[in-house]
């Protein structure tokens, strides 16, 4: 383990015992014994079959879940972006899982291309494309619920602040691109097909809300470009065998063919998380072929993931949910010293969280205006909150140090 890792995870270590408390064991182990499934249309641009109309989703929740602001995964089937489906064994098995710690889960369906575009001579183009439209569908999933939140009285129970993606093989390829790629970020040669589907967040519908997330889930994954890492980025946590012939461990083409796009995965993704100070963890299953992450799940593989959740969870769960879309004037930001805050009237305090939800830095204020030194805090990713005793209100933003 390097030094940059373990920096990160050291403060998990000291704190592990009070972020399991402050959970009562929820998010940790199974505390619920049913689930119960609903299957909902979450858009309606697109058709995921010609037999079928519109897209849908299977929400898990577990039975008897009374608390109103839960953590949400999204998870994505694999297939090759030719087939699969929402109620495979690995979809399930992962969304009952995670119910039954206290988590909301979803399975989605997702636009695939046919099995013969393998064989057309623009095979990569047409890969490609079903990826990005994959990633505008995994969009609209992450807003129909933050829409449910705001529109319909958060029918769900979950916390709109709290939602992650993830999936397995194509599922975890548009999970990772999801989280990591910015609109600033896509290369000019990827830019028609992004045009293709209305821009980086997608037209696949319930606009007007944010496609943010708060990490990734990945099995079997690989990313298009290393490039799309950065400081910004959310954390990442994977499983990836390290003789996967079809999505490499390191980079190579997909399905070692060269008419297909070369793709990097996680023996090359955590090394740049990990020089970016982006909180990430990695299952590296020795001589582990594609399929070897979705087995032996419920004994390993889950509880590995089920760990790295616990501590982006615990410590935000009974606050977020207060949160309100409203933009802070945050300047210099990157900054590698002092932020400046212009803070709209009524706020009381600040505070800043690291990517573990950890608070850093707090103060109260009576001023419009203030200046907060954090060239004392390691470089990364940060979580700005203020907050309004007042009206009861908490508003965020992210702060990176450079």
């Amino acid at each position: 383990m390097n030094i940059l890792k373990m920096a990160a995870i050291l403060p998990t270590l000291l704190l592990c015992n009070l972020t399991k408390a402050q959970c009562d064991g929820r998010y940790e182990n199974e505390i619920f014994v049913n689930t119960e499934k609903t299957t909902v249309t979450y858009s309606d641009v697109y058709d995921w079959s010609p037999s079928e109309m519109g897209l849908d989703m299977d929400i898990y929740q577990a039975v008897g879940d009374t608390l109103s602001n839960r953590p949400l995964l999204i998870f994505a089937h694999g297939g090759a972006y030719v087939g699969g489906d929402k109620n495979n064994l690995a979809m399930t098995t992962l969304c009952k899982s995670f119910a039954k710690r206290g988590y909301v889960t979803a399975s989605i369906r997702y636009r695939l291309t046919s099995l013969t575009s393998f064989a057309l001579p623009n095979a990569e183009e047409i890969l490609i494309q079903t990826m990005i439209n994959s990633m505008s569908d995994m969009k609209a999933a992450i807003r129909f619920f933050r829409k449910d939140f705001a529109e319909n009285g958060n029918s769900y129970k979950i916390n709109p602040n709290l939602i992650f993606v993830g999936g397995y093989s194509a599922g975890a390829i548009t999970a990772l691109h999801v989280s990591s790629l910015d609109d600033d970020e896509i290369p000019q040669d990827l830019v028609s097909y992004f045009e293709n589907v209305g821009g980086i967040d997608g037209n696949s519908g319930n606009e007007g809300y944010s496609s943010s997330v708060s990490g990734s889930i990945i099995l079997a994954g690989a990313i298009k470009d290393l490039s799309f890492l950065d400081e910004n980025d959310v954390p990442v946590v994977s499983i990836h065998g390290t003789s996967d012939m079809i999505v490499n461990y390191n980079c190579g083409s997909v399905y070692q063919n060269n008419q297909f796009p070369v793709m990097c995965g996680a023996g090359e993704v955590h090394p740049v998380l990990d020089a970016i100070s982006i909180y990430n963890d990695v299952f590296t299953i020795n001589n582990g072929n594609h399929d070897a992450p979705i087995l032996n799940m419920n004994q390993t593989y889950i509880p590995f993931i089920s760990d790295f959740l616990l501590e982006l969870v615990c410590n935000q769960t009974n606050e977020v949910e207060l949160f309100i879309e409203q933009t802070l004037n945050v300047s210099p930001n990157p900054t590698d010293g002092v932020i400046t805050l212009e803070l709209p009237e009524g706020v009381e305090s600040v505070r800043l969280y690291n990517q573990l939800g950890q608070l850093v830095l707090s103060f109260v204020t009576t001023h419009s205006k203030n200046s907060l030194d954090i060239s004392h805090l390691p470089r990364g990713m940060y979580q700005l909150v203020v907050f309004s005793q007042k009206n009861d209100r908490f508003i965020q933003e992210k702060v990176f140090k450079q």
